[in-house]
């Protein structure tokens, strides 16, 4: 991925309105963070402490085999405004290896400087749904097309449909696991 300087501030912005849906936990918090390769991370923990490894739930034992319980969140960037940047190769995947995708919608201020408009949050299965790669091997996907994944930029003021995101992202990745029997981001060993 190119790093653009605008992206940086795009991925902060991302990563403070995710952490806003960290307080709203039941058996599960998720707390998020910028990974220095370019994508966010969620990092899975149990409320009361308990390693996955060590809890009873067949669910937390899925978990435990998720490196670090930390999901890998890869971000695709959707300009909602006209923009001076070219986010065509950006959003332009040649290996599947993310467990969840943060479609960052964002508009551009008159100092051209961007800000997020529009945070969509969905798994991996989600976005690959009914698609394929290009005949070149890489994967495009219509960016636009999720709204039904929008998450509130802050869940204490406006209306927040997945308030429990642990709880979306726990079951997301429990389905993961159950279907290919290893999750996105850490693939079996070959």
């Amino acid at each position: 991925m190119e790093a653009y300087n605008h992206h940086t501030a795009l991925l902060e912005e991302a990563v403070t309105v995710l952490n806003r849906y960290t307080p709203f936990s039941s058996q599960h918090r998720v707390t998020f963070s910028q990974r220095p390769d370019g994508r966010l991370a969620g990092h899975l923990e149990r409320t009361d402490g308990t390693p996955f490894s060590d809890s009873a739930l067949p669910l937390d034992r899925k978990l435990a085999q998720l490196k670090d319980q930390t999901a890998v969140i890869r971000p695709f960037f959707l300009a909602m405004s006209r923009t001076p940047w070219d986010e065509s190769t950006e959003n332009v995947v040649a290996q599947v290896d993310f467990d969840y995708a943060a479609i960052l919608g964002y508009g551009v201020d008159q100092e051209e400087k961007a800000f997020l408009k529009a945070l969509y949050f969905l798994p991996t299965d989600a976005l690959l749904a009914g698609r394929k790669p290009g005949p070149d091997g890489t994967w495009k996907f219509p960016l636009a097309t999720y709204s039904v994944h929008h998450l509130s930029l802050d869940p204490r003021k406006n209306f927040a449909r997945f308030l429990y995101l642990v709880d979306r992202m726990t079951e997301a990745l429990e389905y993961q696991h159950d279907k290919m029997g290893y999750y996105y981001s850490c693939p079996p060993q070959r």
